[in-house]
């Protein structure tokens, strides 16, 4: 789990860089570039690039990522000396570390147990010190010590467990379901035509704050914390089990370590360290979770296609596939780009996993392929699952993880938006956050909202990222900045009640949250202006209180 601080390790920007200095220095290289430019598939482009990978022979740093007790010693002690000085969570990362490098039937694995078992103590976690209790006494935790660590089961045993199970509310549910779509309550319908695709609109008026869709991932990637959040279920836990073969995984059961295996890790496992070391970003990752998930489809991959009469769902790889790659609208270097990382990541997994053993050349160009489409369809599909971080005293949105959402993936952009998000574990919870009349359309935001960008850099950047000029009611009547708006009324919470909002206090939001959203009723007849922007804001901010916080660091 160690990364290298070297400032100049060889990750994917540097050595994309040398690959491109190394085809510049070619007689030919206007003719690749129309070569290249001139493919019609994703595996013939990875294919072109793979040709060029190979004969630049500039390859990539393998790093081992393999177990070593040496190594979980080391960090061992250092956590012990942090345990000394009563730095818990430095202690708690180094005992984790510890965790990850020990050795499966080695003494060190214990010791590590035990040790974490002893910061969660100092922390009041209760049942995650027992369960780390029991780890060490099953991996060959000495006796000698024994007696101090069932002191500390006796007294873990009679003290309170700790308040909060889960690092979030229950998840809501739908209670009138869509009958032709999967996550989704009977207020939505999907559309299409020609300007706008495949979207959402309301079937019923909708208030403000109605839940209106819940949707689990097809596939999720953890993208930090990998310390503290689940491998495979991306779940907060402050007492995670290491993947038996490798460093760079770490679970919060036995059973999400067990499916990681099976679905996917079994051929990550020997690759995972170098990915990560080679800095490769969410979008050229989770292309490759999703070539090894549908392995078994792989013989399918040319005849998905969504059937509008069948229901559309979010746990099926058809959905995914045909999300839109704007692969017409990409510049012949955005595609070399993405290729390059393919090219790499292709020709890691060939040469140092499993994935192709017993397998024929059509699979190669199937995993190409699938790798390739995803990383287009991405930047324009796959959502963050955040959770609030406690930063000096406060709570602010951090992204965890990343996964790729089939129904919420067709909610188009608005710079003021009338739904939004919540995050529950890997699950996304979409709310209304002002009212919505029926046949009017759900609009997300894609991160540019009219209050904190002017309306000509909004453009620039979805034009960049997503391929579209943006005409909604923000940018055709071109409503100002937040500091610009009018002001029709004070509206001000008490600043008391700002605090423990801030604070992520969950009483305080259920508090406050009625009547926030009967307010921001009244100003959404006089927007744009000062008002109904904070109101929103409010409701935004008690609604994410309910979902991911986490609760200690």
């Amino acid at each position: 789990m160690a990364e290298s601080g070297s400032e100049d390790r060889r990750n994917f920007i540097t050595i994309r860089k040398q690959f491109l200095r190394h085809l510049s220095a070619s007689d030919n290289v206007t003719e690749l570039s129309q070569r290249f430019g001139a493919l019609d598939s994703n595996f013939e482009r990875v294919d072109f690039v793979v040709e060029l990978w190979k004969a630049s022979k500039i390859g990539v740093e393998f790093q081992s990522g393999g177990k070593s007790d040496e190594v979980a010693v080391k960090f061992r002690e250092k956590g012990n000396e942090m345990f000394k000085i009563k730095k818990l969570k430095e202690a708690w990362e180094f005992y984790t570390r510890s965790i990850c490098y020990a050795e499966e039937e080695s003494v060190n694995l214990g010791l590590a147990f035990a040790n974490r078992s002893a910061v969660l103590f100092e922390l009041n976690l209760h049942s995650q010190c027992l369960m780390d209790i029991n780890r060490a006494l099953e991996h060959h935790y000495p006796e000698h010590l024994k007696p101090k660590l069932f002191v500390r089961e006796k007294n873990s045993k009679n003290l309170e467990l700790e308040a909060f199970t889960k690092p979030h509310d229950s998840v809501p549910v739908i209670t009138d379901p869509n009958l032709k779509v999967q996550c989704a309550g009977s207020c939505l319908e999907v559309e299409e035509d020609e300007d706008f695709g495949r979207y959402v609109v309301a079937a019923r008026d909708i208030k403000a704050g109605e839940v209106l869709a819940v949707e689990k991932p097809f596939v999720l990637l953890l993208v930090k914390h990998y310390l503290s959040h689940c491998h495979e279920c991306v779940s907060l836990s402050y007492n995670l089990i290491p993947c038996k073969g490798c460093t760079s995984a770490l679970y919060c059961s036995q059973t999400c370590r067990d499916q990681a295996f099976q679905k996917y890790h079994k051929y990550e496992c020997s690759i995972l360290a170098t990915i990560r070391y080679l800095e490769l970003d969410k979008l050229k990752i989770l292309p490759l979770r999703i070539a090894f998930l549908v392995k078994d489809h792989y013989n399918e991959i040319a005849s998905l296609k969504v059937n509008p009469n069948e229901i559309y769902q979010s746990d099926r790889y058809t959905e995914i596939h045909n999300l839109v790659t704007n692969c017409s609208k990409r510049s012949v270097s955005d595609l070399f780009e993405r290729a390059t990382a393919a090219a790499i990541i292709f020709t890691l997994v060939k040469d140092h996993t499993t994935f192709f053993e017993d397998l024929n050349e059509k699979t190669e160009r199937v995993f190409k392929e699938i790798l390739l489409l995803h990383m287009q369809t991405g930047p324009s599909n796959f959502h963050e699952i955040t959770e609030l971080s406690p930063n000096s005293g406060t709570y602010q949105p951090e992204e965890v993880a990343s996964g790729a959402f089939a129904f919420l993936s067709l909610l188009n952009h608005s710079c003021c938006p009338n739904v939004t998000r919540f995050c529950y574990g890997s699950t996304l919870v979409l709310r209304a956050i002002q009212d919505i009349k029926k046949g009017e359309q759900c609009f997300d935001n894609y991160g540019y909202h009219h209050a904190v960008m002017t309306r000509s850099d909004r453009r620039e950047h979805l034009k960049s990222q997503y391929y579209f000029d943006c005409v909604c009611q923000a940018c055709e009547n071109d409503w100002g900045l937040y500091e610009d708006l009018p002001s029709v009324d004070d509206t001000e919470l008490d600043d008391s009640v700002v605090e423990k909002l801030s604070a992520g206090e969950v009483r305080a939001a259920k508090d406050v949250l009625e009547k926030a959203l009967e307010k921001l009723q009244v100003f959404q007849k006089l927007q744009p202006c000062k008002n109904f922007c904070q109101m929103q804001e409010i409701v935004k901010q008690c609604f994410a209180i309910f979902g991911n916080k986490r609760r200690i660091f």
